[in-house]
């Protein structure tokens, strides 16, 4: 992609030097910038006359074919959609679909309307009532009782869970789906979507690739950065983070803190640092633990004390109202640690921004960049539920939303989240047509497409939700200063992991 990459900033450059020419540029780029890209663009246009005219038609014919190779991935030819294999029901009243949010199904209707036939209020949406971790315990309350369910969407944190008990899941097969299928998928989705005997249990339609998202206001405030290279360079590691976080609380005079939350730098750090299981051979041992964490706790607490993480926590009233310029939580934050699915119409970032023309709105305000480190957080998958009465119509959504490339397309051009389709992302990125107008127009997809072809899940246990929150709580505790110690921080963790997960050991 590094040749794509050229050829693409290459364009944008000459369009800003386009821009300052006609004097319409941004609102977010200075003068200073707008001159200077233009005379960098003057000496480059010197350089290109001064080149000889057969070194400049090999350097063109060169950068064609490497633009093209680039560009071009190879679509791999899937099945059709097999029937279903007579082991689950058909014709129940509506194809019933358990989650704990509408905001990506909502977009899904359609497309699998559209592309199957299938009368869109067939689809019924049955809400768990609880998000994140707290939906892996509604879950099996669900399915303890006799309510109806033909899909559900599992948490990456827990889906194996799900996956590795036949009471709760069916094979795909069951409703036509098979492996070869996947064949244009990111090989991680579909190693995640089996269970621990191999059989193909779950399929996602994204890829949850991380970024750090940021008020592009307060980088030029505070920052004088005007572009997402500047600020890229300004928080390349740990490092430069906290440092850029140490000017930002400084010029601020305290009020804003780098990061949004303690769970947000966790997510960041242990998803991109991390690189052994928490459970080994049914085992949590103090040092695989403390190799799990590596400085992760002492970063935490010093850098909060600092005040330069938010004293909000994820999931909670205070967390996204953060990224408004009004009320309580106003500009408390100078950005956040977001996934794909957290960037899209309808999501988490969204509601950070508040309402077009809304007081205290920050509405396309917001850039992203890779940030610190390269970073996954969770993603979906969807099962099938062994009490499933509609097999056939199971089959379709699941064909249509985490196979079929023209449905996926559509879904990416409605929803703008990062499909798992190596096709449809290539086309899209190279195409230009994500402009994400939450992200001022930027192109999220273009951002984090390395960090999204590097992700490795296989490191995932199914503890892995309840892990992340009790070590959440814990770390919390100790930077609120209700926990005196890193040594009693790490014991708390430990005990408290023990007591939840009766079915492994904690040394």
């Amino acid at each position: 992609m590094n040749n794509l990459k050229k050829t693409l900033a290459l364009v944008a450059a000459l369009a800003m030097t386009a821009t300052a020419f006609v004097g319409c540029g941004d609102d977010n780029t200075s003068s200073s910038t707008s001159e200077s890209a233009t005379e960098a663009a003057t000496e480059a246009e010197s350089e290109s006359e001064s080149e000889s005219e057969s070194e400049a038609e090999s350097e063109s014919e060169s950068e064609s074919e490497s633009e093209s190779e680039s560009e071009s991935v190879s679509e791999a030819e899937v099945p059709a959609l097999g029937a279903p294999d007579g082991t689950l029901s058909e014709g129940g009243d509506a194809l019933t679909i358990l989650c704990w949010t509408e905001d990506d199904l909502s977009y899904m209707y359609d497309v699998v309307a559209e592309a199957s036939g299938m009368d869109k209020s067939k689809m019924v949406y049955k809400n768990v009532g609880s998000a994140g971790g707290e939906a892996n315990e509604k879950y099996a309350q669900v399915f303890a009782s006799d309510d109806d369910v033909d899909l559900y969407f599992c948490d990456a944190d827990w889906n194996k869970a799900y996956q590795n008990n036949d009471e709760y899941s069916a094979p795909l097969s069951a409703v036509g789906i098979t492996e070869d299928m996947y064949a244009n998928a990111y090989d991680y989705t579909v190693a995640m979507g089996k269970d621990n005997n191999g059989v193909l249990k779950g399929a996602t339609w994204q890829v949850a690739a991380g970024g750090y998202a940021y008020r592009t206001d307060l980088a030029e405030e505070y920052l004088g950065i005007t572009t997402p290279e500047d600020m890229q360079a300004a928080i390349s590691d740990w490092d430069a983070f906290w440092a850029t976080a140490a000017t930002v609380s400084e010029k601020s005079e305290g009020a804003t803190a780098m990061a949004d939350s303690v769970d947000g730098v966790w997510r960041a750090y242990s998803n991109g640092n991390r690189t052994s299981a928490w459970v080994q051979d049914g085992t949590i041992t103090a040092d695989n633990a403390k190799a799990c964490l590596g400085d992760f706790i002492s970063m935490a607490k010093t850098n909060y004390d600092a005040g330069y993480i938010s004293t909000a926590s994820q999931w909670t009233d205070d967390w996204l109202p953060q990224g408004m310029s009004a009320g309580t939580q106003a500009n408390k934050t100078f950005g956040f640690f977001f996934p794909t699915w957290s960037l899209g119409a309808g999501s988490q970032l969204s509601q950070a921004e508040g309402e077009e023309g809304a007081e205290g709105s920050t509405y396309g305000l917001f850039n992203i960049v890779a940030g610190p480190t390269s970073w996954f957080w969770g993603g979906t998958w969807i099962c099938v539920s062994p009490k499933c009465d509609n097999a056939t119509e199971a089959g379709q959504f699941l064909y249509y939303m985490t196979v079929d490339t023209t449905s996926m397309q559509k879904y990416v051009d409605a929803k703008g989240d990062f499909v798992n389709n190596k096709v449809v992302m290539a086309n899209t990125i190279a195409a230009g047509t994500n402009s994400n107008a939450l992200l001022g127009g930027q192109d999220q997809l273009a951002v984090l497409a390395d960090s999204a072809a590097n992700i490795d899940m296989s490191i995932a246990t199914q503890y892995d939700a309840t892990i992340n929150t009790e070590l959440q709580n814990a770390v919390k505790a100790y930077c609120e200063g209700t926990i005196d110690s890193e040594d009693a921080c790490v014991d708390e963790f430990l005990n408290k992991v023990s007591e939840a997960l009766t079915d492994i050991t904690v040394e």
